[in-house]
């Protein structure tokens, strides 16, 4: 585990530089200077078992789950491990947008024959752009999370799992068309909720800001209880089992409402 966090940490160092030069206009000033100050990235990453699959990133650290270690040495009984190691969920065409579920890449887990590091080194870069200040406080921002770190992976041929929260993805890669990149840029660095509101109204108009808020808040009713507060439920076999059918549930029919509502709206 410690050949691992060394590997994680070396990566995690090129991808806040990378994060750096994408973003450097973006990221809170004095975020920005913590990040250009780090010495020492392997204290950054912590690994062990808090009861989730999932990665967590806090103001101070990249958490990855100890507890993969178990699924691993379960999924490797299969008759079907590591059949194809060389299968891909995606190419260079279809890494930002596609519709590759959890599902998918649980497949993917068994026929490439991937390991604990493979595991972690598919969720570091997402949450290294949380640790660099986009703060997946709600849907729509782990939606612009996952949207930055797929387009980020595209353009330095990083590694990345290409399959979370492909639904939020969705909506804002439509709400870029409407807003555009700089906008969605800016709003993935700013850490709360009705600062946003503020920023959007100001900086582009009030009709704007009042169709962001309704889609964050929309999106946010039907993931909640549907997906967020099962989290803690998503820990080994039977937790990846739960994520699948948890995620599954999420309907954002409503959104694409909105969007059409938004449309129509412009052509009168």
């Amino acid at each position: 585990m410690i050949d691992i966090q060394d590997k994680l940490a070396k990566k995690l160092k090129i991808y806040i530089k990378a994060i750096i030069n994408e973003y450097r206009d973006f990221i809170p000033k004095a975020r920005l200077k913590y990040l250009i100050n780090i010495k020492d990235f392997n204290s950054i990453i912590k690994i062990y078992d808090y009861g989730s699959i999932n990665g967590i990133s806090t103001h101070s650290n990249i958490c990855l789950p100890l507890n993969v270690n178990s699924v691993f040495n379960e999924l490797k009984k299969l008759p079907n491990y590591a059949s194809n190691k060389k299968h891909k969920l995606y190419d260079k065409s279809n890494l930002v947008i596609n519709d590759n579920t959890f599902f998918d890449y649980f497949l993917h887990v068994i026929i490439s024959g991937m390991d604990t590091l493979d595991y972690y080194e598919d969720l570091l870069l997402h949450e290294a752009m949380h640790f660099c200040g986009v703060i997946g406080y709600n849907s729509i921002k782990e939606g612009i999370c996952e949207y930055l770190t797929r387009k980020l992976a595209l353009k330095y041929n990083f590694k990345t799992n290409g399959c979370a929260y492909y639904k939020e993805v969705f909506i804002v890669y439509k709400l870029e068309k409407i807003l555009g990149e700089d906008i969605i840029n800016r709003i993935a660095f700013i850490s709360d909720e009705n600062k946003t509101f503020e920023f959007l109204s100001s900086f582009v108009n009030k009709d704007i800001s009042n169709l962001y808020k309704e889609i964050s808040s929309t999106m946010e009713k039907e993931s909640y209880y549907k997906y967020k507060i099962y989290f803690n439920n998503f820990d080994g076999i039977s937790g990846v089992n739960e994520k699948i059918k948890r995620y599954d549930d999420i309907d954002y029919s409503k959104v694409l409402n909105i969007f059409s509502k938004y449309d129509n709206s412009l052509q009168k």
